[in-house]
């Protein structure tokens, strides 16, 4: 096509060369709202040092953020 060939982004590749598209690797996404040239992420980790109170008619969950978000 025109122009120069770009990388694909982070956590993408392609399997031809000079490809108009790079697909997420296994294990990470794009929503469909994103670019295509935008990079893949995955889910987070699980959140970290889950605590549970419960009382007679609630229960509230306090816990830190996930390491990788």
């Amino acid at each position: 096509g025109e122009g120069p060939c770009s990388p694909c982004p982070p956590n993408s590749r392609t399997t031809s060369g000079a490809a108009t598209v790079c697909t997420c690797r296994n294990g990470f996404f794009r929503a469909d709202t994103d670019p295509a040239d935008s990079a893949c992420t995955s889910v987070p980790s699980a959140p970290r040092s889950v605590i549970s109170n419960v009382n007679e008619t609630s229960l509230v969950l306090e816990w830190s953020e996930p390491q990788d978000t």
